[in-house]
């Protein structure tokens, strides 16, 4: 790791990936609902409520991704392995997905264009089982 400068590649590609969909969440004019925040080696895209439904404005990007050969969940998690040639190739890929999130969203249509069931939030609170207890 130290040989190579990994944690210095990582920062570099990741802030290339993360710089470049704020340029063109700009660009499409959606910066307002969607960003992408973090580590530059380990960021994440998010998607506020103003739009729509943030899950089902995530699932879309998800569906939208994977039909371009892009494996996405949210985040970008680099690795040392990841070119500049994969950058580029992500960032070609959220160019399309993001200018079809601003048209669905335009149209209200979001939920209407997911082939399947939107994703849903992986934790919960249910109870009070974890909460710090009252001190009296």
């Amino acid at each position: 790791m130290k040989e190579k400068n990994v944690a210095a590649y990582l920062a570099e590609k990741g802030k290339k990936l993360k710089d470049g969909y704020n340029t063109l969440a700009a660009e499409s004019g959606i910066a307002h609902y969607t960003r992408c925040s973090g580590y530059d080696c380990r960021s994440l895209v998010s998607f506020d409520a103003t739009a729509g439904n943030p899950l089902e404005l995530k699932s879309f990007v998800q569906q939208e991704m994977f039909k371009r050969g892009v494996l996405w969940s949210g985040f970008h998690n680099m690795s040392f392995s990841h070119t500049d040639i994969d950058v580029d190739y992500t960032l070609a890929a959220y160019r399309e997905v993001l200018g079809l999130l601003k048209e669905a969203v335009s149209r209200q249509e979001v939920a209407s264009l997911l082939r399947g069931a939107p994703i849903e939030p992986v934790f919960r609170k249910v109870s009070n089982f974890n909460t710090k207890p009252v001190s009296k």
